[in-house]
């Protein structure tokens, strides 16, 4: 397989020799194709370039809901206001095929949007159809039509198109969010004529179907380590629309920090007149956040949920427990332990401070209720993430008051017997999210490191693997939905050197994912057809020890840009499932060199939208497409599997 594989890089950069020698003759051609990220299903495109109004609309439908309405209007003025010039060049053999007798002449007005479920107020889901269709120069389709394009009905489509002076462009999705993907996907198709500053749409007609492989494509940050500014956050969901990501999973309490404004609870008078203080949750935040001016307050919270929906983006936060709670600590010691244990942290926690929520105590229970009753009406997804990865034992065990009563309760202190004690703190805490109308959300550790009855007799938890791609697998075949995204290939803080100031090697826990790498992920690896469709999608994460907004962009982007497109067309273009099978898939390649070009052209529209996008080659790279290739004539080294 590697000497195939290798043989395909080698006769691709080959090839591109001629397109190098030409480009060394040639004055900067007026543009002729744009790079789409993440690439749709299926396109059909000619050779002819059009001009696009500078009073250009789109037409959208009478009932429209009011938040397609402002998604057109943003994307619009996205549109007009873009100056982005792609660094990438045109092959020529595109721009000696392109007609551009006619731009003057050929004008596209107005697109027209159409939604069959246009006023609906369903908010985005799993089920939710973001399918979508763009034509541009060509009659209305048959709605019989295969959404597969292949090259004879592309041929076809080319063969009854007719240039008239009034371009008709028409966007079909079943749902406002289709409609949603459409239009940015329509945004990638202008580009600038750098030479009288219009704005053109070369290689029309076009004609794209396009839907998502995966329902669930999220990202992860991480506001506890490190605080997130709502600027931050909300360039943050910028980005993710631009990649066609559609949840945030919002990483927003640890025991670093409690960053969440509550309101202290109100007294209760009894009916002797007696009055009991209710709990003072606001001191969660005054004294678990880093300092006053690095909190969410409710309105802060509402205010990104309502962003992120406007958008087509799904929030669901994550309160970390029943691990990962020192910061609860600072307002309520008594309901926690095994606090900070330097110099000896390890002996409680996987990463300083230490801390775990005593699981035995009725406060626990009280604080915790109080905590839900506020945060979880803020979040509009019927999703919750619960945490409850990394839980120490050892914590546990050396707890008083939780050896106290497992000894009255003749429960044993050996593994099975302290999986009863997080079963009951799990039972407890997923009661609570279920009486909110949520469903949970748990990292793996719960299901495949304890046995919890709790998640043996409810098989709708979701269940996210982070530990390795293995156990995607293993979640599966014990009856449960699985959100991927392991270290093993989606983590984006991992290589960054470590954190812990006196490890003199210097070195991560985890090693550096390159976008290769990230590219060459298959969340449906090993998986049959039917266990496959128990992934309900993936997340690429980046953890916040050492990433504030000072360098969020670039740790994130393009690197989850590539994990964006895996998620939603795949990242193989012959293989059934779209996705590559690594070495076993004798017959199908993974795109990653055809993906490059485009990455690097989005890496810098990203920067044109003031994403601070790293770059992923030198700018000669950029301009040579096929010159940066692994050296066809020497040896490629073992452990690189693509």
């Amino acid at each position: 397989m590697t000497k195939v594989m290798y043989s395909i890089s080698a006769a691709l950069a080959l090839a591109s020799n001629a397109f190098l020698v030409s480009l060394l003759f040639m004055p900067d051609p007026a543009p002729v194709q744009s790079h789409l990220w993440p690439k749709p299903a299926s396109t059909c495109q000619g050779h002819r370039t059009i001009q696009l109004s500078k009073h250009f609309k789109f037409r959208l439908p009478d009932d429209v809901h009011p938040r397609l309405a402002a998604g057109a209007a943003r994307l619009r003025n996205r549109i007009r206001s873009s100056d982005f010039q792609s660094p990438v060049p045109v092959d020529p053999s595109l721009l000696a095929k392109e007609d551009r007798s006619e731009v003057e002449s050929l004008e596209l007005k107005t697109i027209r949007v159409e939604v069959e479920e246009s006023i609906s107020n369903e908010p985005l889901s799993l089920e939710t159809d973001e399918s979508y269709r763009i034509l541009i120069g060509v009659d209305e389709e048959d709605p019989n039509t295969p959404f597969e394009i292949d090259e004879d009905l592309c041929k076809h489509i080319l063969k009854s198109a007719t240039p008239i002076a009034g371009v008709q462009g028409t966007i079909h999705a079943k749902t406002m969010y289709g409609a949603l993907r459409a239009m940015e996907t329509f945004s990638q198709l202008v580009v600038n004529n750098q030479e009288d500053g219009t704005k053109e749409i070369p290689r029309t007609p076009i004609v794209i179907h396009d839907r998502p492989l995966f329902a669930h494509r999220g990202l992860l940050v991480d506001s506890s380590r490190n605080f997130l500014s709502m600027s931050a956050l909300y360039k943050t969901l910028d980005a993710m629309v631009m990649n066609k990501l559609n949840v945030l999973h919002w990483h927003i309490a640890d025991s670093q920090s409690f960053p969440i404004a509550l309101d202290d609870q109100p007294s209760e008078e009894l009916d002797d007149g007696e009055e009991i203080p209710g709990l003072p949750l606001s001191e969660l935040a005054a004294k678990g956040a880093y300092s006053s001016s690095m909190v969410y307050s409710k309105r802060d919270i509402a205010k990104i949920v309502d962003y992120a929906m406007d958008r087509g983006i799904r929030v669901i936060p994550e309160i970390d427990m029943p691990g990962h709670a020192w910061s609860w600590s600072q307002a309520f010691p008594e309901i926690t332990t095994c606090l900070d244990g330097y110099p000896s942290y390890s002996r409680f926690a996987a990463e300083p401070p230490s801390g775990q929520l005593n699981p035995v105590l009725p406060k626990t229970y009280e604080v915790l209720r109080g905590v839900y009753d506020q945060v979880v009406p803020l979040f509009k997804d019927r999703n919750f993430h619960a945490g409850a990865d990394e839980v120490n034992i050892n914590c546990w065990n050396t707890t008083e008051s939780i050896v106290n009563l497992m000894e009255k309760k003749n429960i044993p202190r050996t593994e099975a017997g302290f999986d009863q004690i997080l079963d009951n703190f799990v039972s407890n805490q997923h009661a609570m999210l279920r009486d909110g109308g949520k469903q949970p959300i748990v990292w793996e550790e719960p299901l495949l490191g304890h046995n919890l009855k709790t998640l043996a007799d409810n098989k709708d938890v979701v269940i996210q693997v982070w530990t390795s791609s293995q156990n995607i697998k293993k979640a599966i075949k014990k009856g449960y939905k699985v959100i991927a995204g392991s270290a093993d290939y989606w983590y984006l803080d991992c290589g960054y050197g470590d954190w812990l100031g006196n490890w003199t090697l210097g070195t991560s826990w985890c090693d550096y994912k390159g976008w290769q790498k990230i590219y060459s992920f298959n969340p449906l690896t090993g998986l049959s057809s039917n266990e496959a469709k128990s992934v309900i999608g993936g997340e690429a994460l980046l953890w916040g020890e050492q990433v504030d907004e000072t360098n969020l962009d670039t740790k994130l982007w393009p690197r989850a840009s590539a994990a964006a497109e895996v998620l939603w067309s795949g990242n193989s273009e012959d293989s059934k499932t779209k996705l590559w099978n690594g070495p076993d898939q004798h017959d199908d390649t993974l795109r990653s060199i055809e993906a490059l070009d485009r990455l690097n052209e989005h890496r810098f529209r990203m920067v044109s939208e003031n994403i601070r996008a790293e770059p992923l080659q030198p700018l000669w790279c950029v301009r040579h497409p096929g010159h940066c290739l692994w050296p066809i004539y020497d040896t490629k080294p073992k452990d690189q599997a693509y």
